[in-house]
């Protein structure tokens, strides 16, 4: 196995440690996996992505409330306080 580094923004690369985490798995494996099914032509890094991702930047851009934060982060954010107001609502109903 041949070691080499590469270079990735701080915030991509947990979010990958924890995902590889919950499915078990490394962040060095999906590396080898992807690298390996982009080589083999099974996926692409064509125009059409990075127009893409272009736009997306674009929308976030224009729309000034997700210029500052990441929607993701936002949106989980907001499930967590939504569960744990249900919590809330459930004792509550039990208390009764």
């Amino acid at each position: 196995m041949y070691r080499t580094t590469i270079n990735v923004s701080e915030s991509i690369l947990q979010r990958a440690k924890i995902k590889a985490l919950r499915e078990e798995t490394t962040v060095s494996e999906v590396i080898r996996e992807l690298l390996a099914r982009w080589v083999a032509g099974e996926i692409g890094l064509g125009p059409g992505d990075r127009a893409r991702d272009r736009r997306v930047a674009l929308a976030r851009a224009a729309h000034g409330m997700w210029a500052d934060r990441d929607p993701d982060a936002y949106l989980a954010a907001s499930r967590a306080g939504l569960r744990e107001h249900d919590q809330e609502l459930a004792h509550a109903d039990m208390d009764v």
